[in-house]
């Protein structure tokens, strides 16, 4: 009697194991037929990928779906949670972005178009993976590759010189440009002036910026390191009609005054940097850029020195 109870024990856990087995290895009713994402993206962009899967079920069944490698920040590292819209009843519903990487989906009979956010802030080629549960069973899985392009920043600087009285003024403009698609968040730009007879930096001054190369296909122009922005507003006595106007003035990063005898008066409050000498004094501008593994520098002579290559021709010829 003991011995027909072990094997019919043995049995049963034979064919359990055998029924655990043939459904996990057994086809499902879901798949996914294709995927649909831009072979490139530019660094901190955000873009769709769009999952197209089939459900050869006669009702609705729930799958849950994990997007591997969505969204990776500055530092390279892939983080948790997706953001996934499902298309449901001609409308769209948004399933947010969780610490929990997969996302519970109801798919009806037929086809159905699941999209999901993706964004980068490096560069490089991102493997994307999808991959579809039910009931604690992959049912499919997919990756793709997208490229990630990065621009380039560029630190372009112009000299003006005027006349303040008897003291030369020097201003220097500074502009930041991105070279190539996409945009830069957290470019930090450093602005040191540096006496070159002692060798000494006299005053220096750091600042964040955000730049965009394209936006809707129009080429974005170099951005000004020192923007001013104004709106004036007039007013119709008669009726109360307003008129307002926005107004942006360019003001140079650096002012160096050299005085012939005593400095001027003029604060030169637009400038974040001025500095004050003699006629005589020899100072260099250097500006820096640094956006993820990017650093870029322009600098710039004050006063600037006199051609060093070729005839110089005082009057012309």
């Amino acid at each position: 009697m003991r011995n027909k109870m072990i094997t019919g024990a043995i049995i049963a856990v034979v064919l359990l194991s055998a029924a655990v087995l043939f459904w996990y290895f057994s086809p499902s009713d879901v798949s996914i037929v294709s995927i649909e994402a831009p072979e490139e993206l530019a660094i901190g962009d955000l873009s769709g990928l769009v999952i197209n899967m089939q459900n050869n079920a006669s009702e609705d069944v729930n799958v849950t779906i994990n997007v591997k490698n969505a969204f990776v920040d500055e530092k390279g590292v892939s983080l948790k949670g997706s953001i996934l819209w499902v298309e449901e009843n001609f409308s769209w519903l948004q399933l947010n972005a969780t610490e929990k990487p997969q996302k519970e989906v109801r798919l009806k009979p037929g086809s159905n178009r699941i999209s999901a956010e993706l964004g980068y802030q490096v560069a490089g080629t991102q493997k994307v993976e999808v991959e579809v549960y039910r009931q604690g069973k992959l049912a499919d899985s997919r990756t793709i590759e997208i490229n990630v392009l990065k621009p380039t920043v560029e630190v372009l600087l112009q000299s003006y010189e005027g006349i303040n009285g008897t003291n030369e003024v020097h201003s220097v403009y500074g502009y930041l440009q991105l070279k190539g698609k996409g945009r830069a968040s957290g470019v930090a730009v450093n602005v040191s002036v540096i006496n070159e007879l002692t060798n000494i930096t006299v005053k220096t001054v750091t600042r964040g910026y955000s730049l965009r190369s394209e936006f809707d296909g129009f080429y974005a122009p170099s951005e000004s390191l020192v923007t001013w922005e104004y709106r004036k507003t007039t007013y119709d006595p008669v009726t109360g009609a307003r008129t307002s106007i926005d107004t942006q003035t360019y003001a140079p990063i650096v002012v160096i005054e050299l005085a012939k005898d005593e400095p001027s008066a003029e604060k030169y409050v637009m400038s974040p940097i001025v500095v004050k000498g003699k006629i005589g004094d020899r100072y260099r501008v250097v500006v820096t850029a640094r956006w993820v593994d990017q650093v870029v520098s322009s600098e710039m002579r004050i006063p600037s020195p006199p051609p060093t290559s070729g005839q110089v021709y005082p009057y012309g010829g």
